[in-house]
């Protein structure tokens, strides 16, 4: 009877004791374990408050609502009106240029026609014979004029002296007479012919000089007109590159506008995104930037399931069997 008594105390004992030093050493390890946390824990708690409290500051202010855009100012805007109009003024220069100008085609067409009549009625032209018959026709009246002179002399002074010489001799129709008068005859009839045919190749080297000073003044006269339609051209391609640059006035004018205006409705949106989505984005920050970076309360702390008072229990009754077997009662 002592015996398990005996045996009963001391295994509750031995037991009690032994689950009460694991129970103390479970505790020792999982207060090393929450250490860290524990130490962090006043000034985590402190600035949630704390955060909390600026978070809703945040909140009750709200997005900004002052001015964002800086519109354009008069200059810009007094600028592009100006240039805009300037544009518009200038296309329609450039157009009315365009159709004051626009027969330079059809008039370089007309001239080129002109010219092409021109070459085939030279080439079917024979201007030396041309000239000939000028030179036939004129020179009769030319021959004339000129002999005058010769003619005068012949009939009032040779002939006249060689009758007088054959009328004092009196040999008046004698051959001699008649050889004389022959011979001053033939005389004035060479000198006529050399005049005549120097008239002549005067007369055609006119015509031939007249003919081609007619067909030169026409050339120059079509080049002229050629240069003049040049010049209309050029009216015409600055008529359109006046158009154009008019062109170019007005849109970039219109594109600075818009621009402006771009810009507006860009701020008007951005700022209604702004404070539509402010407090969603600050509670997104509050969570990932403060609370995401509070530390995990668990730590792999172990649950300690010593319990003295029950181990001290088995072991009463473990220790009473053996204190049976112990004093031969088994």
């Amino acid at each position: 009877m002592w015996g398990q008594i005996a045996g009963a105390v001391l295994g509750g004992g031995m037991s009690y004791l032994s689950s009460k030093q694991d129970r103390k050493n479970q505790a020792a390890q999982n207060d090393a374990l929450m250490a860290g946390f524990n130490q962090y824990k006043p000034y985590v708690d402190n600035n949630l408050k704390g955060s909390e409290a600026a978070l809703d500051g945040v909140l009750n202010t709200g997005a900004y609502t002052g001015q964002t855009y800086a519109g354009p100012n008069a200059f810009q805007t007094g600028t592009a009106n100006t240039m805009g109009n300037f544009g518009m003024g200038m296309m329609n220069s450039g157009n009315a240029m365009m159709g004051n100008n626009a027969g330079f085609g059809a008039n370089a067409n007309n001239m080129y026609g002109q010219y092409q009549g021109m070459v085939n009625n030279a080439q079917q032209q024979d201007r030396l014979g041309n000239a000939i018959n000028y030179a036939n026709a004129n020179t009769g009246s030319l021959l004339d004029t000129a002999m005058r002179d010769d003619r005068r002399n012949l009939q009032e002074n040779t002939l006249t002296g060689i009758d007088l010489a054959a009328s004092g001799s009196g040999n008046t129709n004698s051959s001699r007479a008649g050889i004389a008068t022959a011979v001053a005859n033939r005389a004035y009839d060479d000198r006529r012919a050399d005049m005549a045919s120097n008239i002549q190749n005067s007369l055609i080297d006119r015509s031939l000089n007249t003919q081609n000073q007619a067909f030169a003044d026409q050339q120059n006269a079509l080049s002229g007109a050629m240069g003049a339609n040049a010049g209309i051209a050029n009216a015409y391609t600055m008529g359109m590159n006046t158009l154009g640059e008019g062109a170019n006035f007005g849109m970039n004018a219109g594109n600075a506008l818009q621009g402006y205006n771009q810009a507006q409705l860009n701020d008007m949106r951005r700022r209604f995104e702004e404070q539509r989505d402010f407090e969603l984005e600050q509670r997104k920050n509050y969570q990932a930037g403060i609370l995401g970076k509070a530390p995990n309360s668990s730590q792999n702390v172990v649950a300690n399931m010593n319990n003295p008072m029950m181990a001290g229990i088995s072991g009463a009754v473990g220790g009473y069997g053996k204190g049976m077997q112990g004093f031969g009662f088994g």
